[in-house]
This record gives C-alpha cells, sequence and structure tokens, in this order.
C-alpha cells in the first residue's frame, strides 16, 4: 500500500517509522479534523483505518489498525428474538405486574420494548448518520421465572471504529436520551393510573423507588399525594426504562456514559473509571446490586476503551452541550436505591 501518498491528502510527514504498517509523524494541513477527514475518506476501501494521537511529548501521529471482517446475521434472526422478547416479556407483564390482565400484559411488552427498542435505534440512526457501520437491534429475552422483566434489553453491535470524539459523544448520548424521552409520557400515563397503597401494604414486598424525573411527574400527575401506590403497569415499564437510562448512562468502560467520559477527557478517562469502580463497590453497602452491575461492567470492558480513530480533534459546540445533556438526563433517572425487599 501506498501510505504516505494517502496521509499526505491531509498532512504534511516530517518522519516514518516502522515498515509494513507505519507510522508517521506529521502536522494537518487544514484544522485538525478536516486533515483527519481527508485521509479517512482516502483510506476507504483499503485493508487499514488510519488512528490520529498525540504523543506524551505534544507531537502528532498517524498509526493504522486492520479493519475487521463482519458476519452480518440475517434480518430475520432480529425478527425473531423481538417476537420472543414480546412473549417473555408479556409473560412477565401477566405474572408480575398485570395481576393475570392479558391485555395490560400486552400493553406492558409493547411499551416496555418501545423503549428499550428505541434507546438502540438512537445509536442505531447515530451511528448511521455519521457513516459507522452498526447492526440493527437484537433483543435479549429471559424467561420471566427468573427476571420478573422478561429481558435484558437491546444491544447493537459496532462494526467499524467511532471516526471522531464528537462522533463519540452523540453516539453515547442517543441512545439514553432516546429511551428517556419515551420513558417520560409512559411513565407519566402509568403514574396517574396508579392506585394509593395502605401504608402497612406499603411496608411489604418490593418497595421501588421513584428517580427525580418520576417523582416530578408524580407530583403533576398523581390523584393523591402521600404512602405508596400500587404501580399500574405502564409506570413499571416508565421506571423499567429510566432505570435502565441511568445504568447506561454511568461513565464507566464502553457503557454509553463511559463513550461520553472518554470523549470528553480523552487523557484521563481511565482515572474516572477507576473512581466511578470504586464507587459502585462502595456503594454495595446501599444497594447490593451495585456490586453485580461493577462486575458485569469490569467483565464486559475492563475499564477500557479503544477511543475514536481522531482523538486529536476538539469536541465541537454541540457536542459539548450534549454531554451536559447527558449530566441532566443521569441526574433525572438515577437512583441510589432502585429497590428494597422487605418481609411481610
Amino acid at each position: 500500500m501506498r501510505f504516505e501518498e494517502l496521509v499526505s491528502r491531509g498532512f504534511v510527514i516530517h518522519g516514518v517509522r516502522g515498515e509494513e504498517v507505519p507510522v508517521f509523524e506529521v502536522t494537518p494541513i487544514y484544522s485538525h479534523a478536516d486533515s483527519f477527514r481527508a485521509v479517512l475518506r482516502a483510506f476507504e476501501g483499503t485493508p487499514y483505518y488510519p488512528v490520529y494521537r498525540k504523543t506524551k511529548e505534544g507531537k502528532y501521529v498517524i498509526t493504522f489498525i486492520p479493519k475487521r471482517e463482519h458476519t452480518s446475521t440475517s434480518p430475520w434472526v432480529n425478527l425473531a428474538l423481538l417476537v420472543l422478547t414480546m412473549g417473555s416479556v408479556t409473560i412477565a407483564g401477566y405474572l408480575w405486574w398485570a395481576e393475570g390482565d392479558l391485555v395490560l400484559s400486552l400493553v406492558f411488552a409493547g411499551a416496555l420494548l418501545s423503549i428499550l427498542g428505541g434507546h438502540e435505534l438512537g445509536h442505531y440512526a447515530v451511528a448511521r448518520a455519521r457513516r459507522m457501520n452498526a447492526s440493527l437491534p437484537m433483543f435479549i429475552p429471559v424467561p420471566p421465572n427468573i427476571f420478573p422483566f422478561g429481558t435484558m434489553g437491546a444491544v447493537i453491535t459496532m462494526r467499524s471504529p467511532v471516526p471522531d470524539r464528537s462522533s463519540l459523544v452523540a453516539l453515547g448520548i442517543a441512545g439514553p436520551l432516546t429511551g428517556f424521552l419515551l420513558a417520560l409520557p409512559v411513565a407519566a400515563y402509568g403514574l396517574s393510573h396508579s392506585q394509593p397503597l395502605e401504608l402497612p401494604e406499603a411496608e411489604e414486598g418490593i418497595a421501588f423507588s421513584m428517580p427525580l424525573a418520576m417523582q416530578l411527574l408524580a407530583s403533576l400527575v398523581l390523584p393523591h399525594q402521600g404512602g405508596g401506590v400500587a404501580p399500574h403497569p405502564l409506570a413499571m415499564a416508565g421506571w423499567i426504562g429510566l432505570f435502565v437510562t441511568s445504568i447506561n448512562l454511568i461513565p464507566l468502560g464502553q457503557l454509553d456514559g463511559g463513550h461520553i467520559i472518554r470523549a470528553l477527557a480523552p487523557r484521563r478517562h481511565r482515572m474516572v473509571y477507576r473512581g466511578v469502580f470504586a464507587l459502585l463497590l462502595g456503594s454495595a453497602v446501599l444497594w447490593p446490586g451495585w456490586l453485580v452491575w461493577a462486575v458485569v461492567a469490569y467483565v464486559l470492558t475492563r475499564l477500557r476503551h479503544p477511543g475514536p480513530l481522531d482523538d486529536v480533534s476538539p469536541l465541537s459546540r454541540r457536542a459539548k452541550v450534549l454531554a451536559g445533556v447527558a449530566a441532566v438526563v443521569m441526574v433525572l433517572s438515577f437512583m441510589p436505591v432502585p429497590f428494597v425487599v422487605s418481609g411481610g
């Protein structure tokens, strides 16, 4: 490959080391972003992605990573998993949240899958808009006698790297923000149709905390104040949507919040990850579930993040605003103790 010719479309080359896959010391001809975009376009159709970094000595270098082959699953697999998840969530609603009402169970399942699917479609839409290759959402059904929501959510797979830090912020916030906006009207309707509980009843079984967003909605739509409520199935669907939003916005590894922190603090993100991981471990004294999430996040990500191809260009103003929006959404949806179980 003629690496030098392609790199020179956006950069002045000052030095090169390596042979088969070289490393170029460069300075941009245009802005950092415009120069790298020119090189990224030049490498389309080649076996490599260019990677733009600033060294500890303050020099700019272009390196390369090989493109990986990705096997695409048939859309029929995605559809089959969606149907299975619709069934498992409907059964979960029937058993746990809708008191044996099949229609309400179907409504619960439709609302919850709309929120969870909207979350993943938000990621998918940004990926497509920014020329990243992403899979369609894949839902994860779970037997409702094992997990009372009937699903572990949905995922998409990124098949190409994120091009720059601003795209990393946009990708990170797109899912949580979409899910959050879909969960709010569902939660509001559910709260407005929830029934009050007498205090002795409210003290038995599982008591769910309400995130700040639901507390604000409750102050507007609940027909009664004080005490507990027997949540309408749609109130539970909205609660699950907000809970999933807050979990995804935890600034750790390759969670959505981890993407955003990686973009905001490219040189200090590992320190933030370690601090958040330690905080989750310590928070297990409040709610044991945080220990589970900490272990899962560590196993899946090892508290690492590959970063975007262009790790040099500054964040756009829009990306900074979106990062602020992510912080607000996290505050509105996060619950230090999501639920407690008390004996009857």
